[in-house]
Formats: C-alpha cells, structure tokens, sequence
C-alpha cells in the first residue's frame, strides 16, 4: 500500500525512496529466522515479497512507459496550438525522478541482490512491442486513411524512447520495429505494413474511393460497396500506448481527424516514411502488376462493346442542334442490351487511373525527398544543380570534399609520431571513398510515374492490334472506326449525361480518374488527335458554339432553353480535364522520339528503348488534289 501511494501520488520526491517499504520484510524475515527461528513464517514472507516486488516491477515500469510516453507526445505537439489555447498548461508534463531508479543496480532483498536496471529494461523492451502491435492492429482495423495517424503515434512512441534510453539501455527502436513488421530477413523486401496497405487499396482504396482532380485528394464514393470490406474489430488500449494522458491523446486524436477523411499529399509522405527504400519498391511492383491484370481484365469486355457498337457512326449533323446530336447519339450508343458491361468497364479504367495519378502523387512526394537528400549531401559530394535536373561535379579533382577531409586528416594524424595505431585512420579514409560511391550512385534517381507511364504502355502493346486496329483503306476511319478512343468516347459522353441527373450521380461514383485512366490508354496507344477530332462530346460541343452564334445573328435570345446547360457545362469541365491530362502526358512521357526506359512483362526493364513517332490524325487525312 505504501509503495501503491508512492507511484500514484506523483510525488518527486517520494519516488526515490520508494523502496525503503521493501525494508520491513528484510526485517520481518530476519526476526522469522534469527528471533523465532520460524522457517514457515519465513516462508511466507517470501513469498510476499516475491508477488508484492512483481507488482512493483510492473506498477513502476507501467508509470515510467506512462511518463515518456506523455513527455514525447507534449513535445511533438505543435507549438503554434499551445500558443493560441488559455489552458495550454494542461499538455505539459511535470518532471519526475525516475533517473535514480534506473541507475539501481544491486537492490537487496531478503538476502539476494536484484538488478532492478535489468529488470525494468526488460519489462520495457517488452512494453514497447506490445505497443507496436496495438498500433499495427490498430491501422489493420481502420481503412488506408489512417496512415496519417499510425505514423504520428509512431512518432511519439520512438521519441519516447530516445528519452528513455538516455537513461536506459534498451533495445533499438529500428530492430523493435522491423520486429513487429516481420522484415528481419534480409531477402525480404515486403512488410506486414506494405502487405496491409497494399490489401486496403485492393480491397476498399481502389474500388471505393473517388479522384477530386482540383484538391489532390481521394475521398470516400458515395456508393455503398456490394461487397462490404471485412475488417477486424478497432482494439482497445489503456491511454498510455496512445499518446500517455487523455488530454494529450484527445489534442492528438483531434489532429488525426482532420485527415481522416482523404486520402491526400500528407498520407503519402507518411507511407514513404513508414515503407522507406526497402519495402516502397515492392508496393510499387503490386500496383503495377495490378494495372497490367487490370487491363487484361478489360480486353474481353472492351471487345464486347466494340461489337455492341452500330457499324457506322459518322460525324454529328450541325442543322439538328444540340437537341438532334444528343437523339443521334442515345440511338448509336444504346450498347445493346450491356449496360452492366459498360459500368464495370468504367470501374475498370476508374481503377487505373487512380493507381497512375497516386503514382503521381507518390512521384511527388519522392522528388521533394530526393532532393532534401541532395541539399543535405551534396556539399559533401562536391555536386552542383545542372539544366533539366542534370547533376554536375562542382571540382575540378576527382576527389570529393568529404574524401579530401578523411584523407588529409589521415595523412596528418599518420605523419605524426605520437600516432600508435595508423590502420584505423587508412581504414576510415578508405570508408570515406565507398561512401562517397554509394552516395554518388544513388543521386539518379528515376521518375515513378514514368516508370509506370512506360510499364502501362508496354502492357497496352499486347492488345495494340485490338484497341487501335491500321485503318484498311489506308485512310483514317472516320465512320467505321471502333478502336478504344471511339469506345471510350461513347462511355465519356453517357457518364456525363447520367452525371448531371439527381444524385447520387456518376461522378460522385467515379470522380475524375476516369479521365485519368482513359486518357492515358488513349495517350499511350497514339489516338489523342483522333480522340480530340471525333469526341462526341466535343462534337456536341461544337455544335453547341454554332448554334449559339446563329441564335446571335438572328438577334434571338442565345441562352439554350432546351435544358442541355448542365450537360454542356459537364462537357466542357471534362473537355478541360482531359486536357490536362494529355498535357501531363505529354510532359513526363513524350512519345515523339523517346528514348526511355520500358518493362518486360516479367519484370525486367528494357533500357534505352526508342518509341515509335506518333501517327497525326491530320497526316492519315485525304489531302486535296490526291
């Protein structure tokens, strides 16, 4: 009870005393033995003692995990939120003395001496796995979201215990980590946190979530999935394996909330973080392979809607106006009888469009790292910024500054006579030199997007005589066409069509990776012009500008009373996305004269690859006098 009072009071200065109580058993045990020489009341003494110093171990280690943990998470809170709060006091953390019971080596005790350093250190190494455990089951319980929380309280637990092994010798939080992340092998490139968020974004992520082109942000579809995703229960914890206190794990949780309903630029920089260069190529790789089998999926169903369309389908008459295009194109584009064929093509090119812009996303994220990375190392390499991104050598010498410095304060540390052992000094000059190699060699780093950008075009290569089929005529096919921009046409201009009625509409759906996906595809198999010349929608569009002018000329009223406003505003908003889309394309992977890099089907890249020139629309096109 007296020791109970000790920890809980939260008294500095009662806690270095806290094992004077243990005192009255040594005396309790020395009268059973010496005075009444009981050996069954020493006994039982003993065996007090034994389950009384076990529940002060594990009372005193619980406190000081308490402690840390409350004293990280008050010093990560931002400092701008203490300053604006009147009770900012509340988040502090009042210091406590547990430096002296940690030093405590040789604790007697019924005449055994006790390690009680050892012991705590030991308690707490395995405090902390299980604590990382929680917070991993944790993640595995919530939707991909979540990354952005995980890896704060991650960040409170490390810092923790870099303040506790101060005191402390502990285990290294790294080692602890790859622990629980089950990547101790070192052929293993995968992770239980890699496995769980590529499982997510197969699962919910990809399906699930929407493109809002404008914010950078993935948020939630309004569409309820057919398939709910089965998660385990969200496990429950005492407040100290979150951020220590209920104040401080309320502030933090507040904080994650306001992420918690996108996916955007700060989830991916925690997943870089949390993956690193180990397991971040490897969730790669399974979202590329998971476009290429995505596609393949699309093949036989993209055939399906090639043989749904009319034979021929020429271009919208301009004498009918809005109103007979829109007729024209409900007559030609009814699919048959395939509408589910249609919706589940337009998850399909939703899907990879939405792992190529979070590959955007991620290409983002790992440049602005990249390049915090050679601000810190560069001065050391001797490099300087070039044009285009190109990485020059700032010397003249072939030596970097940071192999210099090793070698000529190696060369003056060895020229002395005082100096006893000159091999360690050779030594470190020579680990210099290897890594001012590694360094040098890890600057190039290449473009993830373009990585997938040139793996998706290798992918389409297989279905290039399908989707985008040599006109017989040695004309461009105008009327008879049925390459996948012209499918893809006809499923651009139903979506919007069913996007502008009451919701919950399409695009509150699908959002703006359909564009992404079908663009891309377009892009990729050289049909962006022919895309642009015979789009219905722009088509519609087009006619819309003409009929608008005559109405001007005739001094009639131009506003379009026929109810296609909303239509025509759809329209010219994914007109504009679609341009942005092919102006992205067009910059970070220009097919006129490439020379990239390209991937096998099996993995391999194939370096230096040449791309073809784009057929133009216009170059295929009859020419006068011909």
């Amino acid at each position: 009870m007296l020791v109970d009072h000790v920890l809980h009071s939260q008294n500095a200065g009662l806690l270095e005393s806290v094992l004077m109580p243990f005192d009255i058993y040594n005396d309790s045990a020395q009268q059973a033995l010496v005075v009444l020489k009981q050996r069954f009341l020493y006994d039982e003494i003993e065996a007090e003692v034994d389950h009384c110093f076990d529940i002060f171990v594990s009372n005193l280690c619980d406190d000081i995990f308490t402690y840390y943990k409350s004293w990280a998470a008050s010093e990560l809170l931002d400092p701008s939120f203490l300053f604006a709060l009147d009770n900012g006091e509340k988040y502090s953390v009042q210091p406590m003395r547990f430096t002296a019971l940690l030093k405590m080596t040789r604790v007697k005790l019924l005449g055994r001496t006790i390690d009680l350093r050892s012991l705590i250190a030991e308690r707490m190494n395995k405090v902390f796995r299980e604590n990382l455990e929680f917070l991993f089951d944790r993640f595995e319980s919530q939707d991909l979201c979540s990354i952005f929380e995980l890896e704060k309280l991650l960040d409170v637990l490390k810092s923790a215990h870099e303040l506790l092994s101060k005191d402390l010798l502990m285990d290294a939080f790294s080692l602890m980590l790859s622990e629980m992340q089950e990547n101790i092998s070192l052929v293993s490139y995968s992770s239980r946190l890699a496995s769980q968020i590529w499982m997510e974004m197969r699962n919910d992520f990809l399906p699930n979530f929407i493109l809002c082109n404008t914010t950078q942000r993935f948020v939630r579809s309004a569409k309820i999935p057919s398939v709910p995703v089965q998660r385990p229960s969200v496990p429950s914890a005492k407040p100290n394996f979150y951020c220590g206190t209920q104040d401080l794990n309320s502030a933090h949780q507040t904080f994650a909330q306001l992420h918690s309903g996108f996916f955007g630029m700060a989830h991916m920089f925690s997943i870089v973080r949390l993956l690193g260069s180990r397991s971040l190529p490897w969730l790669i790789r399974a979202l590329l392979d998971h476009i290429s089998n995505k596609i393949a999926t699309l093949e036989p169903m993209i055939t399906g809607l090639q043989e749904a369309l009319p034979k021929s389908i020429g271009l919208l008459p301009f004498d009918g106006g809005v109103t007979g295009c829109m007729r024209l194109v409900r007559e030609n584009l009814s699919w048959g009888s395939k509408p589910e064929l249609k919706a589940e093509v337009l998850r399909g090119i939703k899907e990879i469009g939405s792992v190529l812009y979070w590959m955007g996303l991620l290409d983002i994220v790992l440049r602005e790292v990249d390049t915090t990375h050679f601000m810190q190392t560069a001065p050391w390499l001797g490099l300087i910024p070039g044009v285009d991104g190109q990485i020059l050598q700032g010397q003249d010498s072939g030596d970097s500054p940071v192999v210099t410095l090793f070698r000529s304060a190696t060369s003056a540390i060895v020229s002395n006579p005082g100096c006893l052992d000159p091999t360690s000094f050779h030594t470190l000059s020579k680990q210099a030199e290897a890594a001012d190699l590694l360094c040098k060699a890890n600057m190039n780093t290449g473009s993830v997007l373009e990585y997938a950008l040139a793996f998706t075009s290798a992918t389409l290569d297989k279905y290039c005589s399908k989707w985008s089929a040599a006109p017989k005529t040695g004309f461009l096919d105008i009327t008879t066409s049925k390459d996948f921009y012209r499918i893809f046409s006809g499923l651009q201009i139903g979506y919007l069509e069913e996007s502008v009625q009451l919701p919950p509409n399409n695009h509150e759906i699908l959002g703006d990776s359909v564009a992404w996906g079908g663009c891309t595809i377009i892009y990729l198999l050289g049909q962006q012009l022919h895309f642009e010349l015979f789009d219905f929608s722009y088509q519609v569009l087009n006619v819309a500008e003409v009929e608008v002018a005559s109405l001007l000329q005739t001094h009639k009223n131009p506003h379009l009373a026929q109810g296609w406003e909303s239509l025509l505003e759809a329209m010219k908003k994914a007109r504009r996305l679609n341009n942005h889309v092919f102006s992205m394309l067009k910059a970070r992977c220009p097919l006129e004269d490439k020379v990239a890099c390209a991937i096998k089907q099996s993995g391999a890249p194939l370096h230096r690859i040449k791309f073809e020139n784009t057929v133009s629309a216009f170059e295929t096109l009859p020419q006068k006098g011909a």
